[in-house]
């Protein structure tokens, strides 16, 4: 005996018989997406930014992409003017042209102490009103970047930041010649990140020593002084910005 629904209907009552005088349909009109699929009626119009030199395209991207600005006080970061990234991911021609836009032309900050080596980025806040400079936010260089997107760099300005006993004895737990050799290990590990790149058009490294103590810059920084890849090389003290080697 049929089970009957508590509805009042069994399960032969919902079986479909199609009428004996019914051909069945094609094979082509039962997958939809068969071979035989007309094209759009409607092409989408060509790209009127791709079809631009490349000259012209590049200026576009600049004005885009986010880029830096100078600090108002020489030894401060770079600002970063915010801008947009996302067009470089709709097509593959522009990803390959505004991604070596953004990283060669813009400065990038590297803040290097006892025990580790930061990038600083700095922005000012979407409203016009304000224009407010936003804290820096730190991120390890160069761990927390793609290694291809650091090998396109090729502008940096690296502050080297040397503490007194007293701070280095409350931060790292080191003081002295301690502080110093530390320091020194950190600038030799970026040289050697640094020394890695095709080539570096600008770099600006400052020197800034809250024990009051120049002199003590000439050896630590020799390893970004001696870099064989740099084009231009400035080494200055944050306070007078005097030349230092």
């Amino acid at each position: 005996m049929e089970p009957i629904s508590v509805y009042g209907y069994d399960h032969r009552m919902l079986e479909h018989h199609p009428p004996s005088n019914t051909k069945p349909l094609p094979a082509s009109s039962k997958n939809p997406t068969s071979e035989n699929t007309s094209p759009p009626l409607y092409p989408p119009p060509p790209s009127r930014l791709l079809a631009l030199p490349p000259e012209l395209r590049a200026q576009i991207l600049r004005h885009l992409l986010p880029h830096t600005l100078p600090a108002s006080r020489p030894s401060d970061p770079p600002v970063w003017l915010r801008g947009t990234t996302t067009i470089l991911a709709t097509c593959r021609l522009l990803h390959a042209e505004g991604l070596p836009l953004f990283y060669s032309h813009n400065v990038f900050a590297l803040d290097v102490v006892w025990d580790c080596c930061t990038f600083a980025y700095r922005y000012f806040s979407h409203s016009a009103a304000t224009h407010l400079l936003i804290a820096p936010r730190t991120m390890a260089f160069p761990d927390d970047l793609a290694p291809r997107n650091v090998a396109l760099m090729r502008k940096f300005q690296v502050r080297v930041c040397h503490v007194d006993s007293y701070l280095g004895m409350m931060k790292y737990g080191y003081g002295g010649k301690g502080l110093a050799e530390g320091l020194a290990d950190q600038v030799r590990w970026l040289g050697r990140i640094l020394g890695r790149l095709e080539r570096i058009a600008e770099l600006r490294v400052i020197w800034k020593d809250d024990g009051g103590r120049e002199g003590v810059g000439g050896g630590v920084l020799e390893p970004l002084r001696t870099l064989q890849n740099v084009e231009s090389c400035v080494v200055v003290n944050h306070i007078n910005h005097v030349f230092l080697l």
